[in-house]
């Protein structure tokens, strides 16, 4: 079970780095367009906006996995190794219930914005389901890659527990 969650993690992860990868270059383009060839660029800056937020959604899972979120590691870094897989196991319970928290509600604006027909206010009329639909599923692989944490946290198989947080 956790290798499945720790893959779909990685693939989140490629998934997000994508995102911003075509944001890079749908910027790019829209400078070009706007600068170069004063032209209109009416659905790039939507389209940059809702895949930034959807790569870092996308993205919280697989840096939860990498252990590679900002974290005060002094105190762990001292702490006796049951003191730290305690903190570690805590703060992966934080993180699993605020997840679930964010996930039953981005689930709830998803099926709103999907039921209700709604679109952005430009011109390209874009459905909202689409960019909302990455909260439930961005805070859905969070919430189990805690919980994957937390089992490898118990098992003595996470890096996190060689030098710290």
């Amino acid at each position: 079970m956790i290798s499945w969650i720790e893959r779909m993690s990685v693939v989140a992860g490629v998934i997000a780095s994508l995102l911003i990868g075509v944001a890079i270059v749908i910027v790019c383009q829209m400078v070009f367009i706007r600068y170069v060839l004063v032209g209109s660029a009416a659905w790039q800056t939507e389209v940059v906006t809702f895949s930034l937020v959807a790569a870092t959604l996308l993205g919280s899972s697989w840096v939860l996995k990498e252990r590679g979120h900002v974290a005060v590691g002094l105190v762990t870094e001292y702490a006796p190794s049951l003191v730290r897989r305690i903190m570690l196991a805590m703060a992966d319970g934080v993180v699993l219930i605020v997840a679930l928290i964010l996930f039953w509600k981005g689930l709830e604006v998803t099926l709103e914005a999907w039921h209700g027909d709604w679109t952005s206010d430009s011109i390209y009329e874009f459905p909202m389901w689409v960019p909302y639909a990455s909260m439930p599923i961005g805070f859905g692989l969070l919430a189990l890659q805690s919980v994957a944490c937390m089992i490898k946290v118990w098992r003595d198989e996470d890096t996190a527990l060689i030098g710290g947080i």
